[in-house]
């Protein structure tokens, strides 16, 4: 019993932990950057588009939407005043000016000279990534870590869309659609890292799958750190650092990148095939300085195999998303 209570206080001092969704942030930290990336892909797989939501406290304070048009590899960077920026602590919903971001959707009017961008979208039957007092989300015991340069949370693997947006004047229909939704929150993205996203497999409709690997900066050195999940036929496949799952190869080339993942009783492999991208700004110590190239037409084939080396899942995934920035790979590979 006295066990349990101690349980139950720490995560009454910590709640935020355990709702990676909502914002984590102080009032006004320094040096303070906290984003959402919203992914929409309609039914047809014609209009592809991501939202970033976020607020950078630096010298340069202000909130922002970036928006990346997949099909065209085009990016705007909406910019606010720091005070049209809100969000609740208790669940998943940030105002950004007149735009609204919540787990049940999103509301825009967007305005710029070449984009102009009005709707609503509604997410429905919603899948986040499970918590547990060990293991408070993506990064498992991690999230416990203070004073990390970045951290992650996946706020939905996999949803399913309704509504419809008016896009420069034309209205495009969303209904029937499928949704991805996770987040960062920080002083600085790392220098290098690999992310790979995809929920759009043929084989199975409410499979989804994520990977980012990292060189992860730690008291006064680095390590080499990732995160990955697969889900599929109901059941959420970890690969991660923290529950001692390894890299059992990577390589970076000029047209695919090549991955393989190992834990005590599964395999992964991905070759992720790369393709055009837009350019996002990211995060150096909270200020939006950074450019690196986002694509989110990229295209993947994945194998999931038991130790046995039992084929349990091979398909292939479409639109993407794909970002290599540096050179994380040669980390990976000096650490075998």
């Amino acid at each position: 019993m006295p066990c349990v209570i101690v349980v139950m206080r720490f995560r009454s001092i910590l709640p935020r932990l355990y709702r990676p969704e909502v914002y984590q942030g102080k009032k006004k930290p320094a040096g303070y950057f906290e984003g959402w990336y919203i992914k929409l892909v309609d039914a047809a797989g014609e209009q592809i588009w991501s939202f970033i939501p976020g607020i950078s406290f630096s010298a340069d304070k202000h909130c922002f939407v970036q928006v990346i048009h997949a099909n065209s590899g085009k990016t705007w960077y909406f910019r606010y005043p720091e005070q049209d920026f809100s969000s609740s602590r208790r669940i998943f919903q940030t105002a950004i000016a007149h735009n609204l971001f919540s787990s049940k959707g999103l509301n825009l009017d967007l305005n710029q000279a070449d984009l102009k961008l009005r709707g609503e979208v509604f997410f429905e039957d919603t899948h986040p990534f499970p918590t547990t007092f060990l293991s408070p989300g993506i990064m498992g015991w991690y999230s416990y870590a203070p004073r990390m340069e970045c951290y992650h949370g996946v706020v939905s693997m996999q949803h399913s869309l309704s509504g419809s947006l008016e896009i420069n004047g034309t209205e495009f229909s969303f209904a029937g659609g499928k949704g991805y939704m996770e987040k960062d929150w920080g002083t600085s993205m790392p220098s290098d890292w690999i992310w790979i996203q995809s929920n759009h497999f043929e084989e199975d409709t409410g499979a989804s799958f994520m990977l980012s690997l990292a060189r992860i900066p730690w008291m006064r050195g680095y390590f080499p750190g990732f995160l990955s999940f697969f889900m599929t036929g109901g059941k959420i496949y970890r690969f991660a650092t923290y529950n001692r799952s390894s890299v059992s190869f990577i390589e970076v080339k000029e047209d695919a990148v090549h991955i393989k993942l190992r834990n005590a009783a599964h395999t992964l492999a991905v070759t992720v095939y790369r393709n055009i991208g837009g350019i996002l700004k990211a995060p150096r110590h909270g200020q939006m300085e950074r450019e690196i190239q986002e694509s989110i037409v990229s295209r993947l084939d994945l194998e999931l195999m038991d130790k046995q080396g039992i084929l349990l899942f091979k398909g292939k995934g479409l639109h993407a998303g794909l970002e290599i920035v540096g050179d994380v790979a040669k980390y990976f590979n000096n650490n075998h």
